[in-house]
């Protein structure tokens, strides 16, 4: 059993690193890119995130990433699979998915979203949609001409509506969850997860995730998840630790922080009633936990604007080639950049 989960770790890429990639030069950025501290919407934009994959391949980038090939084509390896997109091809890769290597054509260019894991929990409540729960999810499905029309009108809202003043950041994320649940559509209408193909590792992690939504409120602990698998919590850390590259307590205590900050954010109750409310022993276990995971303490973040994010990446923005790019900036707290093609 314990040969079955030897493996080579990949390196783990986070949203940060693929940030500093654009502001330090590492990548050439053409078409039309926004990055925000938690979300980066692209609109004919190039494969700028390539170095990454070529410099530290195998690689887990840790974001969610939905995009159609507009021009061109690519060929991630996922998992000893080769992924032959073209245009009009749309491709899903969840956060937990590791890419081997990928090869690029010329001109080739994307239209898409990519989110960090918490922005797209915080979106969605707290409980992800059936399809977006397993952490290395990833297909390939063909559009036609009418659907992926429709994806290049959510992916241009996005894009323009960011840049409002007069907007308020939650139509931002509710435009994102609406043009996720048409992705679950559209897969639900093409292509139906064939789960017991997948390996027994994989459909554990799947398991463990689906009870951690489930759960996480009020069972903090590793002990119960492998309990309820029937599985010691030591072996079921490793399993996790493998497929996911991070630990089965990281996940929980990570769900766990983003409903507190639900909490937090959009009800009135008292911090002791949430702790309450969340099985810890005392009130203090909850501020320390809070404080420990988010820097900083549940009084001080309830009392934060809901435009304000407190782990922008804060570095000063690149300048780029005019002949390329047209540099503007970003609002709602981020440490946001926009590029556009100005031909």
């Amino acid at each position: 059993m314990n040969d079955e989960i030897k493996s080579t770790a990949p390196a783990i890429s986070d949203f940060d690193e693929i940030v500093s990639y654009v502001k330090n030069d590492k990548s050439d950025v053409e078409g039309n890119i926004y990055i925000g501290s938690k979300f980066l919407i692209v609109c004919g934009c190039n494969p700028f995130f390539k170095p990454i994959i070529e410099e530290r391949g195998p690689v887990r980038i840790s974001v969610v990433r939905v995009v159609i090939v507009k021009s061109g084509w690519c060929e991630p390896v996922i998992g000893f699979r080769k992924y032959r997109c073209g245009p009009g091809d749309m491709l899903f890769l969840n956060w937990g998915v590791t890419i081997s290597s990928d090869t690029f054509g010329v001109d080739t260019t994307f239209e898409g979203i990519a989110l960090t894991e918490e922005y797209m929990k915080t979106i969605f409540g707290g409980r992800l949609p059936e399809l977006f729960v397993s952490p290395g999810q990833c297909f390939v499905l063909h559009l036609s001409a009418e659907e992926q029309e429709v994806w290049r009108q959510y992916t241009h809202a996005l894009f323009n509506l960011v840049h409002l003043p007069s907007v308020e950041e939650e139509v931002a994320g509710s435009l994102f969850v609406s043009s996720l649940n048409y992705v679950a559509s559209l897969h639900s209408a093409k292509l139906m997860t064939k789960r017991g193909s997948w390996s027994r590792n994989k459909q554990t992690v799947e398991r463990f995730v689906r009870l951690v939504n489930d759960y996480a409120k009020t069972e903090h602990e590793i002990d119960f998840y492998a309990s309820q698998l029937f599985m010691t919590a030591h072996y079921l850390g490793m399993v996790v630790k493998k497929e996911t590259g991070i630990t089965a307590k990281e996940w929980i205590d990570k769900t766990l922080a983003i409903l507190i900050q639900l909490e937090l954010r959009y009800t009135n109750k008292s911090l002791k009633m949430i702790a309450n409310e969340f099985n810890f022993v005392s009130l203090s276990s909850l501020c320390k936990f809070f404080k420990r995971r988010t820097g900083i303490t549940a009084t001080e973040y309830r009392m934060m604007p809901e435009d304000t994010s407190h782990n922008s990446a804060g570095a000063p923005p690149r300048r780029y080639n005019p002949l390329k790019t047209n540099l503007l900036f970003g609002r709602w707290g981020h440490s946001a950049l926009a590029f556009q093609d100005v031909g």
